[in-house]
């Protein structure tokens, strides 16, 4: 009865749909290599999800996911509502570091980052709603992991293992541990060229109304810009901008807090 009812389709479809890997301008032979599919019967499927709106095609060939996924996935009421109100004090920290900000939810065993807006500077860390990353090697993740339980972070890394994605990536669990710790000591999580390298992040989390961590938003930019004297200012300013996101979901625990110079 289990395989009459599996639809081989359907599985084909979201098989090409996540070989995206949250990127932008990918080829039809890569798409095929990624899913190990025929060309042709990827093809076949692109030009579907192409006629629905859901990819496009640019003049040189290569294939992206539109927004319209966005909206399907992130449709309902309060991830808009969490938008809606973050994107203006985003807006501010872009103003002020003219770096990219990002914000991030628990996704599976990922960050979703759900609303980007890019810095202006020519070399920046290239981002985009929809795109995902590791939880364990990005400050974003670190924020969101922060307030589930061991149990539950033994739960996600057994499904989602630890992989060295540079020479700075937290390689054991126990370090992954000690650095949520730190994250729910001083407020805020730093990613030091552990997802990327030559990359440096701040992030702060986001709370709801039961004080639950909902989503988290970052800084992110070159080593050479964000660099570890600045950490304490810019986490100040995140963690101001994520507590009054969470007063205005109406988690009203939060203190105005500031960081101890130093303070990592």
């Amino acid at each position: 009865m289990a395989a009459r009812n599996h639809i081989a389709a359907i599985e084909r479809t979201l098989k090409v749909v996540e070989s995206f890997n949250g990127r932008r301008a990918v080829s039809l032979g890569e798409l095929a290599s990624r899913t190990r599919m025929i060309k042709s019967s990827v093809f076949r499927i692109l030009y579907t999800l192409g006629e629905l709106g859901y990819v496009e095609k640019d003049s040189q060939g290569h294939y992206s996911l539109t927004p319209r996924w966005e909206n399907l996935c992130l449709g309902a009421q309060p991830t808009r509502e969490l938008i809606r109100i973050s994107a203006p004090l985003m807006a501010n920290l872009l103003n002020r570091y003219k770096e990219t900000v990002n914000l991030g939810v628990l996704d599976g065993g990922d960050v979703l980052y759900i609303h980007v807006i890019e810095s202006p500077h020519a070399f920046r860390l290239a981002a985009h709603a929809g795109m995902r990353s590791p939880l364990y090697s990005t400050a974003l993740g670190k924020c969101l992991l922060s307030n589930l339980s061991s149990e539950e972070v033994d739960g996600i890394l057994k499904e989602h293992p630890i992989r060295e994605l540079t020479p700075h990536t937290i390689r054991s669990k126990v370090a992954f541990k000690r650095a949520l710790e730190r994250v729910r000591t001083q407020g805020y999580a730093i990613d030091d060229g552990e997802d990327s390298p030559g990359a440096r992040c701040v992030a702060a989390p986001v709370f709801n109304a039961t004080g639950e961590v909902l989503a988290a938003i970052s800084i992110s930019g070159p080593a050479g810009r964000i660099i570890p004297k600045h950490d304490p200012e810019m986490a100040d300013s995140l963690m101001d901008t994520c507590r009054r996101i969470s007063i205005t979901l109406k988690y009203a625990a939060l203190p105005t807090s500031s960081v101890a110079a130093g303070g990592r």
